[in-house]
């Protein structure tokens, strides 16, 4: 059966702190992964079905050796997804697990879904600032009941802020700002510089700014999942590298059907100690995300109704958003066809 999700990629399945010696399910691209540590501390991902019934594994338990047994029958699994017998019998069947690639760094766990022979770890984008001293980010998950790749466009056409947080990160200068766009092989890119423009709310409360300022935003779509954004703010006239800095990565990963898990990390590096700071901006990236889930959810109900497909109106800033969208269509016409992607 043909998925309707690109598998071929990158996604983030867990955040670090997530996944311990317990057994955590999570549904990705409509497959069922069972996530857990084995007793070397390292990271695994197997489908979370028993080959002999399909029972859910993350519904069985982990020992202190690193084997998981099935809780339906008894199959068990050592370390590297093999069977190695069945509790309580002498039978010891020929059956093994599917294992995915996982790639763990920066306090994520990244999984490739699809063909285990294409996964390379060079198309991960860098999070170094994940870790990186001079630097302090929050981090999360959200639900997301609507499709992957209308939060897709939701991150690539950010002229939404002006009407979606206006008491927050938006204003009308975003609106009427355009962006320059680039595209690298399957990569989206945008540029918006606002330059001279009233403080948005957040921006205010959190830099201390007040107007004039400038504004930046660069945004790199690394598809099928990945979405990093780039904001410097700072008193207008300023010049690079003084201002504040930010950044946003979003976890963008398809779980069943039209969910979306919608994965989080807000950081910045200035007043990096303040914990205040840092509880505010966690609480407006929430609300702000909430603003967006409200948005998608209810535009999945007119696209889920929708299904002879009217005639969608585009404008000049939709641009990043047509070439995201292109972009995952090209590479699951690519899955669908059996190509290696280019």
């Amino acid at each position: 059966m043909l998925s309707s999700h690109v598998r071929n990629g990158w996604y983030l399945g867990a955040w670090s702190d997530e996944i311990g010696r317990t057994l955590t399910r999570r549904w990705i691209t409509d497959i069922p992964v069972c996530f857990y540590r084995l007793p070397d501390g390292s990271v695994t991902a197997v489908e979370d079905r028993c080959p002999h019934r399909k029972y859910p594994l993350s519904l069985g338990h982990l020992d202190d050796e690193g084997t998981l047994q099935c809780d339906y029958h008894g199959y068990r699994f050592d370390g590297q997804g093999v069977c190695v017998g069945v509790a309580e019998q002498a039978d010891r069947p020929k059956a093994a697990l599917r294992r995915f690639p996982l790639v763990e760094k920066d306090g994520a766990i990244w999984i490739w879904p699809g063909e285990a022979d294409l996964a390379d770890a060079s198309l991960l984008p860098d999070t170094s600032w994940l870790t990186d001293p001079r630097w302090t980010h929050v981090h999360g998950v959200v639900p997301l009941k609507a499709r992957h790749l209308l939060l897709v466009e939701n991150l690539l056409d950010l002229t939404h802020e002006t009407f979606l947080h206006p008491t927050s990160i938006g204003n009308a200068a975003v609106a009427a700002t355009p962006i320059d766009v680039t595209v690298d092989g399957d990569r989206v890119g945008f540029s918006r510089r606002m330059v001279g423009i009233e403080a948005p709310p957040f921006y205010e409360k959190s830099c201390g700014l007040t107007s004039p300022v400038d504004r930046w935003q660069d945004g790199e779509f690394h598809p099928p999942g990945i979405f990093v954004l780039h904001i410097r703010v700072a008193a207008t006239g300023t010049e690079e590298p003084e201002g504040f800095h930010m950044k946003v990565l979003y976890g963008m990963t398809p779980a069943l059907g039209n969910e979306t898990h919608d994965f989080y990390a807000l950081a910045r590096d200035y007043l990096i100690d303040d914990e205040d700071l840092t509880e505010f901006q966690h609480k407006q990236q929430l609300a702000v995300m909430q603003e967006d889930v409200d948005a998608l959810e209810a535009q999945e109900l007119m696209y889920a109704t929708d299904p002879g497909g009217t005639a969608e109106s585009s404008i000049r800033s939709d641009l990043a958003a047509l070439r995201g969208r292109r972009a995952l269509a090209k590479m699951l016409a690519r899955e669908q066809r059996g190509n290696v992607p280019a």
